[in-house]
């Protein structure tokens, strides 16, 4: 029944496609090659439609065998699976960077100057629809970001609407009268659009706005009176960021609009005119205290800054063509509090040499991110090179803060801070990040000891790798208690000084600051012990990446460190454990992470007796030691609460592990290679969390089982990662999986996880939702077989037919032969050995070197077209005469003969329609690999795929020579 149908649905097909060309033929007349090629395209369409119709035959028939043996075992594997609700949500723009998350494209642009007063939003999110689009809605929020929006209708946003998000969208005019019905609305972000028109009334009735975000627009800003009054409503509105996206050369020239906006508080602008100059309306602006500056600016003169005085905060950002700060040019901003300059392109030398004005001042922050020079130095003395001269002004600031982050730095001479006095009393936070720092130890001893440092952070000084999550964190959704103001932490020591560097030695010589021993050993301590001294005030250091090679066998005592909370070493190459590191009897944090901790003594960590919080993911810990020792190397942490031992391929801990680690609320194991809980979790009554995703576990015992049941019963609550397990989910685990749906433990993926089933297949646990799904799946293994049955007869059949389709025209000779007995012809029964198609584009390689390979080394007569076809020949008629005299027609696939039409494409044609079985292997098609999504699939439906023959370049190689030899030949 099947074939009737299927003949008559090719036959129907067949019809309706012959009377669609012959009517287009009516409309239009068609010169003959264009009416050869359509008929070709006709021709091989249908064939490919027979193999389409056998595919959905047994397509169905398989289909068929399966629903009857559903119906026969009722619930047999149940396919549908219940989503992730963590995946429904479709906007989480509030992603946290610092866990290598991506940042979802559907929240408020990074470019915003706004991002750390982003409102929140609950994530119960509601969903309404917008032109087939789906914006959310909670919490008097409205997130319509990257949702390809062109225009703005006003019934999206509910009158109690108080914050819009429209950014990453099309949307190209304001409209008139758009949000006046919002009248609560306090922040609205349009950033990353390409608005270029705001109408006069776009703003009305949004005298509560408080936050508005036009960042990475096409606007100009003119000095027309209506411009000026379409801010005006905005009578409230304290941040404004309207720095423009300036590949399109807006130019900003006028900001008499700012004057409608007495309230404004923090302001993000462009400039684009080559001198920087605040007119008389910033004057007026007496609220303005925030200023964030960026564009095609090329100087800042002495009286830049002279209207707006009263900035507290200043900063420079992206402007490409800053080359000339006035020494004066800050000297107008008398309440400056914090400067930061980032991606500027000029030395850090230069930048620091316009702080001048700064001196004496207290001041809260000075950063530099990103401020170098891109050309390149023929003296490495002029940048990143730092001596008295550069840092005089930068010491005579009352600073609390300061970071120099990727500006080349490389050296710092003995001088360079000599007279520190003034951080002596003022600075707290230092941070001196990706700069390849060599250079005097004596220069470290100074940081180490400033009086009043609580925050150091000396990281990536040597190379990049990879980056580890900061440790660890949260708990039960609350921080980790650190008691720290700043995220600038770091110190390093190192208890080897190489040889030393002083004041007037050669650049380069160290690899990185060295700390010097014998500052600090005492004359009657052996050579193994290390004093280093560090100022008493100091809670934090991040020396991340800061050593190439340390080894740790010496015993390090850190004098005045009583008071450190926090110690980041990972990835500083550190090895051979087997000393002790003192004095850090306050410490709660410590990160190893990525060192090579394969030396370990098992009283290493007695020295850390506050410690809360321990790192040592990615250390290669030794497999044998870990399985002995664990218990004894946690003994003395007794306050330890998070723990994080992944990236270690272990795969067994004593059974001891964690008895004296009672206050254990997180504990990461992943990426191990655990088959089973590897420790006893009676020791853990306070375990709130514990990560075993990527190992090796198939199933829970019954006995972990009770004891993770004892403990969410005691704390009312308990999450357990399994996630990257090969769980099983077979006839064995009946009582596993029952316990993952009845249990209060909470799962990562919303226990979803994928198992592999009695059968050796992979599944998901959620298949299963009782006992009773898995029974009938256990005892219906009859049906399981045939349904397999069928399927196998359903790849057997589509073999078949793929080996019958692929080899049809040898399957047709063969059968001419042998029934009628058509004999095929033979390179005799041709007058031409081969005809060369090619493109006349690229006629260079097919007339010269293939041409001489066929003719010189296969001794083979060609047709070229452009040699062979007499001028006065009809072209068309030429072409078709020459192929059908030809025993072999190449056909030179380059990008110009696949890709243009005209006498190419006849060609083409015109050799498929001379396909015949007769000559089967008469097409031959040279096809570079670039071009190879091109070929048109007609050419797969009439020749076999052997004689398609891919190059990787247009020339005689050895592999294009054979492989043309045999198929010319054969």
């Amino acid at each position: 029944m099947c074939l009737v149908r299927l003949g008559v649905i090719t036959t129907v097909l067949r019809m309706n496609l012959n009377e669609d060309i012959r009517s287009r033929y009516r409309r239009k007349t068609l010169r003959s090659s264009e009416w050869f090629i359509e008929y070709c395209n006709v021709n091989h369409r249908l064939q490919y439609s027979m193999s389409s119709y056998l595919s959905i035959v047994f397509i169905l028939y398989l289909t068929l065998g399966y629903n009857l043996s559903q119906s026969q075992s009722k619930h047999f594997i149940d396919g549908t699976l219940p989503v992730n609700q963590d995946n429904e949500k479709r906007y989480n723009p509030y992603n946290d960077a610092t866990n290598g998350e991506h940042r979802d494209t559907t929240q408020p642009s990074t470019g915003s100057h706004f991002n750390a007063l982003l409102p929140t939003s609950s994530p119960d999110d509601n969903y309404f629809p917008i032109n087939n689009l789906s914006c959310s809605y909670s919490n008097h929020t409205v997130h319509c970001s990257g949702l390809s929006i062109y225009d703005i209708q006003p019934f999206w946003f509910p009158n109690v609407t108080e914050t819009i998000f429209l950014n990453d969208n099309f949307i190209t005019t304001l409209e008139n009268f758009t949000f006046s019905h919002v009248y609560n609305l306090t922040f609205l972000d349009l950033s990353d659009n390409s608005i270029e028109v705001i109408e006069i009334h776009a703003f009305e009735g949004l005298h509560s706005l408080k936050t508005l975000n036009l960042y990475n627009n096409k606007l100009t800003f003119g000095d027309s009176q209506d411009f000026q009054q379409i801010f005006k409503p905005l009578t409230s509105l304290e941040e404004l960021n309207i720095i423009q996206d300036y590949q399109y050369k807006v130019g900003m020239y006028s900001f008499r609009f700012l004057e409608q906006l007495p309230t404004l508080q923090n302001l993000a602008l462009g400039y684009d005119l080559e001198t920087l100059y605040f007119g008389e309306e910033f004057r007026k602006m007496s609220n303005l205290t925030i200023l964030k500056l960026s564009g095609n600016v090329n100087y800042i003169i002495d009286v830049s800054f002279a209207n707006v005085a009263g900035l507290r905060e200043l900063q420079l950002d992206t402007m490409p063509y800053l080359s000339n700060i006035s020494h004066n040019a800050f000297s107008h901003l008398t309440h400056l509090k914090v400067l930061k300059m980032n991606l500027l392109q000029f030395s850090s030398q230069y930048a620091w040499s316009t702080l001048s004005p700064l001196q004496g001042r207290n001041m809260s922050e000075i950063s530099f991110n990103t401020v170098s020079s891109i050309h390149t130095r023929s003296d490495p003395r002029i940048e990143g090179y730092i001596t008295r001269d550069d840092t005089k002004y930068l010491l005579n600031i009352c600073l609390e803060t300061l970071e120099l982050i990727n500006c080349k730095i490389y050296y710092f001479t003995f001088e360079a801070f000599q007279n520190i006095e003034t951080w002596d009393k003022c600075l707290m936070n230092l941070c001196i990040s990706y700069n390849s720092l060599q250079g005097s130890d004596a220069v470290l001893f100074r940081i180490f000891t400033l009086k009043s440092l609580k925050t150091l952070k000396l990281e990536n000084v040597l190379r990049p790798c990879f980056q580890f999550t900061n440790f660890p964190r949260s708990i039960s959704g609350q921080n980790i208690k650190q008691d720290l103001s700043h995220e600038y932490i770091t110190n390093k020591f190192n208890h080897k000084a190489q040889h030393y560097v002083g004041e007037n030695s050669a650049i380069g010589i160290t690899p990185a600051f060295q700390v010097v021993r014998n500052h600090f050993r005492s004359s009657s301590l052996i050579s193994r012990h290390e004093y280093i001294k560090v100022s008493e005030s100091i809670k934090s250091i991040n020396l991340m990446r800061f050593f190439y090679s340390q080894s740790m066998r010496d015993h390090f005592i850190f004098q005045g460190a009583h008071n450190l909370e926090y110690l980041d070493l990972s990835d500083s190459g550190l090895v051979n454990f087997t000393g002790s590191l003192e004095g850090f009897v306050s410490l709660k944090t410590t990160i190893l992470s990525g060192n090579t901790i394969k030396v370990l003594s098992k009283s290493y960590l007695d020295t850390f007796p506050a410690l809360e919080n321990l790192a040592l993911a990615n250390c290669q810990l030794d497999r044998e030691f870990m399985s002995i020792h664990s218990g004894r190397l946690f003994q003395n942490l007794t306050r330890l609460q998070q723990l994080d031992l992944s990236s270690n391929l272990l795969n067994y801990l004593s059974t001891d592990t964690f008895m004296y680690n009672k206050h254990l609320k997180w504990l990461t194991l992943a990426q191990n290679q655990f088959r089973e809980i590897p420790f006893s979790l009676k020791y853990t009554p306070e375990l709130e969390v514990l990560d075993l995703s990527q190992n090796s576990l198939n199933t829970i015992d019954m006995a972990s089982i009770h004891e993770l049941e004892n403990i969410v019963s005691g704390s009312g609550h308990f999450k357990l990662l399994l996630s990257g397990n090969d769980l099983s989910c077979g006839c064995n685990n009946l009582q596993f999986l029952q316990w993952m749906r009845s249990t209060a433990v909470t799962f990562d993926q919303d226990g979803n996880f994928t198992c592999t089933n009695k059968d050796g297949k992979t599944t998901y646990t959620l298949a299963y939702s009782d006992i009773e799904s898995l029974w009938r799946e256990c005892t219906g293994v009859i049906y399981f077989y045939l349904v397999l049955i069928v399927f196998c007869l359903y790849l057997i059949g589509c073999s078949i037919v793929f080996i019958m389709m692929k080899n049809k025209h040898f399957i047709t000779v063969y059968i001419l032969k042998r029934i009628f007995g058509i004999e095929t012809h033979t390179r005799r029964d041709y007058p031409i050995d081969v005809y060369i198609a090619y493109s006349d584009t690229d006629y260079q390689f097919p007339c010269n070197e293939l041409r001489q390979f066929i003719e010189q080394s296969l001794g083979m007569t060609t047709f070229l077209i452009d040699r062979d076809l007499n001028a006065s020949f009809d072209l068309a008629l030429g072409i078709v005469n020459a192929i059908n005299k030809s025993w072999r027609v190449l056909l030179v696939c380059s990008e110009s003969f696949l890709r243009e039409g005209g006498w190419s494409m006849f060609t083409f044609c015109s050799a498929i329609y001379a396909q015949s079985p007769a000559n089967p292997a008469r097409i031959v098609a040279l096809v570079h690999r670039d071009c190879l999504p091109l070929l048109p699939m007609e050419l797969f439906g009439c020749i076999n795929e052997d004689n398609i023959l891919h190059v990787s370049v247009w020339g005689m190689t050895y592999e294009m020579k054979q492989m043309l030899t045999t198929r010319l030949n054969g």
